[in-house]
């Protein structure tokens, strides 16, 4: 009984490791595509609320 536990349990870890590395690179990929929003100021972080708000004001949108 302990050895399937342990079995199950190292397994669920595998496939949780695995879903946060995928779930990583999609996450830099959505900034990579973010980061090249035409007219945006270089060294802002797009993944915050002063990304956004700075990619609207270059749009002239800026609701900050």
């Amino acid at each position: 009984m302990l050895s399937r536990t342990a079995d199950h349990l190292f397994w669920m870890a595998r496939y949780t490791e695995r879903a946060d590395n995928r779930a990583r690179a999609i996450a830099a990929q959505a900034n990579v595509s973010k980061a090249n929003v035409k007219g945006v100021k270089p060294g802002r972080s797009q993944n915050t609320a002063g990304g956004v708000c700075c990619a609207l004001e270059c749009q002239g949108n800026s609701p900050c």
